[in-house]
């Protein structure tokens, strides 16, 4: 065979169709690009290999050619008539064997739908799955024994992640139930710097097809909860800072958190509440570039006063340059 697709399923010859079809959602999972952010390239050589071995073995009648022949119809060249049979190989070049059509339709019997068909029609129904591409939009995949095998249908699903992780990245397992109403199990990658709304697909984890039909998609509807501090517009992060009266009298030196650590944030002497300072390339990541943090200070007053410290305050005796409620008003 040109092709071992049991082996690329990692499924006997004997295995059933509930089997190989458990077999290359369990693969399609495994090799999915979007779950090895490490080797894209190399998940989705081994992921189109999966897929296209699914298309023939999940597709009984593809299977039974497959299974006679040791090539799928979509290999298959346009051999002539009564003559030697030829089919093409992904390397290029064909083979000729001793058989007619009439003896490859004789694999369906004759009360199989293929067994009235004319040649012509066979050869149609034989290279259908070649034309596939231009049918996946209406929501068609491989050929059936009279048309088309429908793809199987996306599967939505609703995920609330924690803020943090919507700005950093991870991943997250969640349930997803199938149509047999068993639940399955699918890890998803979040990438980092995901806003609230957003979508992700993962290709070929939805509901699988019929006849060889390709899977549909899995989309998962992604919402960003809170945080109780941070607050995010498009790249930039907005924290609240509290300072003492000390600090924003004398100035300071203060350790904030942020996405890539704590920082060392400088407070002016004679900040005041409102006052914003930026901390740049410390905000949410995008396209390998950084968003940046503004912290507004906030000076809390102590809740009590000792006499000593209400007697100091009462000598404070210099005066703003302009009345500091001057511009406050109502039109």
């Amino acid at each position: 065979m040109s092709n071992d697709y049991y082996k690329t399923l990692e499924v006997p010859k004997t295995a059933t169709q509930d089997e190989i079809q458990k077999a290359y959602r369990k693969l399609a999972r495994k090799h999915h690009p979007d779950m090895n952010q490490d080797n894209p390239k190399g998940a989705k050589e081994k992921f189109q290999k999966v897929q296209e071995a699914f298309d023939v073995l999940g597709n009984p009648e593809k299977r039974k050619i497959y299974d006679q022949y040791g090539v799928s119809p979509d290999q298959m060249g346009s051999g002539g008539g009564q003559g030697p049979f030829q089919w093409s190989f992904g390397g290029g070049g064909t083979r000729s064997d001793n058989f007619s059509l009439d003896d490859l339709m004789k694999i369906f019997g004759a009360g199989n739908t293929f067994g009235d068909q004319t040649r012509e029609d066979f050869f149609n129904a034989a290279r259908r799955s070649k034309r596939r591409s231009a049918r996946d939009e209406s929501g068609y995949g491989g050929s059936t024994q009279g048309g088309f095998a429908p793809n199987g249908s996306d599967v939505e699903h609703s995920l609330t992640i924690p803020f943090v992780m919507a700005v950093e990245g991870g991943k997250v397992d969640i349930k997803i139930r199938r149509p047999s109403g068993q639940d399955e199990t699918v890890t998803v990658t979040i990438p980092a710097g995901i806003s609230n709304g957003k979508k992700i697909r993962l290709s070929g984890l939805g509901n699988p097809g019929q006849y060889g039909g390709k899977a549909g998609n899995l989309l998962i509807n992604v919402q960003v909860a809170e945080h109780p501090f941070f607050k995010r517009k498009n790249q930039h992060l907005y924290v609240k800072i509290p300072i003492t009266l000390k600090e924003a009298v004398f100035g300071a030196k203060i350790d904030i958190p942020t996405p890539k650590g704590n920082v060392t944030l400088t407070v002016p002497a004679g900040s005041s509440s409102g006052t914003k300072l930026r901390v740049r390339g410390c905000g949410v990541a995008c396209k390998e570039e950084h968003g940046d943090l503004f912290a507004e200070l906030s000076v809390v007053l102590p809740q009590q006063w000792t006499s000593a410290d209400k007697e100091l305050l009462q000598k404070i005796t210099s005066e703003p340059s302009e009345p500091i409620r001057n511009k406050l008003q109502w039109n």
